[in-house]
């Protein structure tokens, strides 16, 4: 196999299933009905059954990282124009609903309601004072002269002006001062979740967009939720499977597994990252935008757990009997398969068909195969009696420096400056090795990747196929 046809299986992503990457990886290894791979030309590669139908170590599909948080956080705003008077708790500690997690100084604030109760009655005094001085002046203007009535008026105009004013000043001041009572009373900052305290800003911290942090921050207990990343390049795919059902599967123990609905992506918050994409000559910095995945039962899980997202195709369905993608019958004249015989001999055999499967493409074997069998893809240069070469799970294995069937890859990002295939800076720089040790924030076609890649010898290897004879 060629440096770039094992490029196309390594960075090969599959959109709508395991049926069509095991048929991309097929094609890049020469699995067709033709000869391939320095055989002769009447050799005909031929797949495990097992392998194809999902019963082997080979079983791909898409997958997102995911880590179990909590299923709601309370952020809470300190008042940039109060102090604080005493804060009653540390990251750590657990709260119920109604614990009061700090207060404000109401020293200041007592002084602030005591001096505006004082200007509150002096704007009072004011304008009483002002009303009986117009109406002196009222009375004085009916005895005077028609000389001095001008006078009168001009001064009783002055004095209205000004106690409109004051009336004014003093509907403000008693707005002020409700509003200072009303801190005094909400001088206690209380929580509204049971939960655990993640964080205290103590300090004034800011994000990466200069934005002050939340002063305290509470993380639910009791209930989960699921959190996965997407790249701004492919934050597309997931708004079309919001509200679709999905898998989340431990990276543990892969049989364990829980279900949940696909829920929106925060466009909103972004994260922080380090992560480039070059293009043209040119990079920019790509964001990332956490989403979440409501869980029907969040039993088993705990907080932090590191688990996989994997959109609910039917692949943990108990099905009766073999199953085999339709691309591997010859429907042209019944039911026919193309296996290898005990003699790896090529023979046409009938198969009896069982149901079908539409969503995934996919026919129940009901007799005529079995899984311990190997079979070709259907092809019109095929002839009985043909030579066979059989690859099943072990061609695959991680030791040949191929693909391994437990690793990942990540699609999420693209070429980095050092020539490997990157999401956030997943690749090893030190190594020039592939590397899937930082998962979280990527998207994965688990299973097929090759986290201890050589790319030295890889791009040695492209190079002597681009230059045979060495010539530059």
């Amino acid at each position: 196999m060629t440096a770039a046809d094992r490029r196309k299986g390594i960075f090969a992503m599959n959109k709508t299933g395991r049926t069509l990457v095991l048929l991309a990886l097929a094609a890049g290894l020469g699995l067709t009905g033709c000869a391939g791979g320095g055989e002769s030309a009447d050799t005909v590669a031929v797949q495990s059954v097992s392998m194809l139908a999902g019963l082997g170590n080979v079983g791909v599909q898409d997958r997102f990282a995911g880590e179990v948080v909590a299923q709601a956080t309370q952020e809470i705003e300190k008042d940039a124009e109060r102090t604080v008077g005493e804060l009653l708790v540390e990251a750590g500690d657990t709260v119920q609903v109604g614990d009061v997690l700090f207060t404000y100084d109401t020293d200041e604030i007592q002084l602030s309601i005591e001096t505006a109760q004082l200007e509150l009655e002096k704007l009072e005094n004011t304008i009483e004072s002002t009303a009986n001085e117009i109406a002196q002046l009222e009375k004085d203007k009916k005895k005077a002269s028609s000389s001095d009535q001008l006078a009168y008026s001009i001064q009783i105009q002055t004095l209205e002006a000004e106690n409109k004013e004051n009336e004014y000043n003093l509907m403000t001041k008693k707005v002020e001062l409700e509003g200072l009572e009303k801190s005094l009373e909400n001088a206690e900052v209380k929580s509204e979740i049971d939960g655990i305290v993640q964080t205290i800003n103590e300090d004034g911290a800011t994000d990466d967009y200069g934005n002050a942090k939340p002063y305290i921050v509470l993380m639910e207990t009791g209930a989960y939720r699921v959190k996965g990343t997407v790249n701004e390049m492919n934050v597309s795919s997931i708004y079309e499977l919001t509200g679709q059902s999905v898998i989340i599967r431990s990276r543990v123990d892969s049989d364990q597994t829980w279900t949940g609905i696909m829920g929106d992506v925060d466009t909103e918050n972004p994260e922080s990252s380090n992560s480039y994409y070059y293009y043209s000559d040119s990079s920019s910095q790509s964001s990332k935008y956490p989403f979440y995945v409501t869980l029907e039962d969040s039993e088993g899980l705990m907080m932090g757990q590191h688990v996989y997202i994997e959109m609910d195709q039917g692949q943990d369905a108990e099905r009766e009997g073999l199953w085999l993608a339709s691309v591997y019958l010859d429907l042209e004249d019944g039911a026919c398969v193309w296996v290898a015989n005990d003699n790896d001999k090529l023979e046409k055999r009938t198969v009896t068909l069982g149901e079908y499967d539409e969503e995934l493409d996919e026919y129940q074997i009901e007799s005529g195969l079995e899984a311990a069998d190997y079979i070709a893809i259907p092809d019109e240069s095929l002839k009985e009696g043909q030579p066979v070469t059989r690859y099943d799970d072990s061609y695959f294995a991680a030791d040949d420096g191929e693909y391994s069937d437990d690793d990942v890859y990540s699609d999420d990002g693209e070429y980095s400056d050092d020539g490997v295939y990157s999401d956030d800076s997943v690749s090893t720089d030190d190594e020039n090795v592939y590397s899937d040790s930082d998962l979280d924030g990527a998207f994965y076609d688990a299973e097929i990747g090759a986290d201890s890649y050589d790319m030295e010898e890889f791009e040695a290897e492209e190079a002597s196929e681009a230059d045979p004879a060495g010539v530059e």
